[in-house]
């Protein structure tokens, strides 16, 4: 699984591949695929068909395909965590250390190893799974229109998207970004109508401020958006340094200011 899973999670969008859930109305009301992309003819109807759905049932029905991506092989922690460029969040005074570890994953073509995937069992049997991106490492940024983070998590502005297969199968995932770190944090459960909404948000809640590995890091400029309310990429200058070529080409090599 690599992060290419954002483009059916969730909204934020921009320099991180990650844009709003919109897969294709399957046959029955169920959305499978990625589904149409910005700008394609249809896809504001999709979406509106879609926030109607979310709105009215308080989740999207999915096929179970849609479910595969958040479920990840979970590797022993100890030299994944050895070999990252930031410091995740110390969750030893969190209610994450009441679960039990199922292990970590880092992408593989995540050279600059700025992205963590790290898995918990709950007692109630429940898989939790937290991601965290150290963006000041990669000069990463993320976008997300303001009406698309209803929630608050510690007062940042959060999502909460919710996919059930007609398996009876779910997931809930939160979204948020506290100043230089993504997170995300999801359950293998619809958690509208249930405890475990408000738990779900309490787990993110407990995360201690995180520390960026790039402190004098000047953050990337705000994103510019396009017609479309996505963001839109910036002109390529006519001239570029080796130096520039070389950072857009392979992140592992920019340094920390």
């Amino acid at each position: 699984m690599n992060r290419r899973i954002g483009w059916a999670i969730v909204a934020i969008a921009v320099a991180l591949p990650v844009v709003s859930p919109h897969a294709r109305p399957a046959p029955g009301g169920v959305s499978c695929g990625l589904g149409l992309p910005p700008g394609a003819p249809g896809f504001a109807e999709a979406q509106a068909q879609l926030a109607l759905e979310a709105k009215t049932h308080g989740y999207l029905k999915v096929c179970e395909a849609n479910l595969e991506r958040y479920r990840i092989a979970f590797r022993p922690s100890a030299p994944i965590m050895a070999d990252l460029s930031f410091q995740p969040v110390n969750l030893s005074r969190t209610q994450f250390a009441n679960f039990k570890s199922l292990g970590a994953m880092i992408e593989p073509d995540n050279t600059p190893h700025t992205r963590l995937y790290r898995g918990f069992l709950m007692p109630d049997g429940h898989i939790v799974t937290l991601f965290e991106q150290d963006m000041s490492v990669d000069g990463t940024s993320s976008w997300r229109a303001p009406e698309d983070e209803p929630e608050r998590i510690n007062g940042m502005p959060a999502r909460l998207s919710v996919f059930q297969a007609p398996s009876g199968n779910a997931i809930s995932h939160l979204s948020w970004v506290e100043r230089r770190r993504a997170y995300e944090l999801w359950i293998d459960a619809n958690v509208v109508d249930t405890p475990l909404r408000k738990q779900l948000f309490a787990l993110a809640a407990s995360l201690p401020p995180s520390v960026p590995a790039c402190p004098n890091e000047v953050p990337p400029k705000p994103a510019r958006t396009g017609a479309d309310g996505f963001p839109a990429d910036e002109p390529m200058p006519i001239t570029l340094t080796q130096t520039e070529i070389d950072d857009m080409s392979d992140r592992s090599k920019r340094p920390c200011k």
